[in-house]
């Protein structure tokens, strides 16, 4: 059986574009998805050469956070 994955997309601030997607088990919760989206927004920052300030996430269900 397959286990149930949450899609989240990181967009640029700046330019509105989406620039990376994650899909993570819809069991992480809390601090533990929290702790994934947050490590990989840093990686993205990091590689893109963008401030963390300029990069926010979604997931396709919910609102920008």
């Amino acid at each position: 059986m397959e286990q149930e994955l949450k899609h989240y997309e990181f967009i640029n601030l700046q330019t509105g574009n989406v620039i990376s997607h994650i899909s993570l088990p819809a069991s992480l919760n809390g601090p533990e998805l929290e702790h994934e989206l947050a490590k990989k927004k840093t990686e993205l920052a990091i590689n893109k050469q963008l401030y963390l300030e300029l990069i926010y996430w979604q997931d396709h269900d919910h609102c920008i956070r």
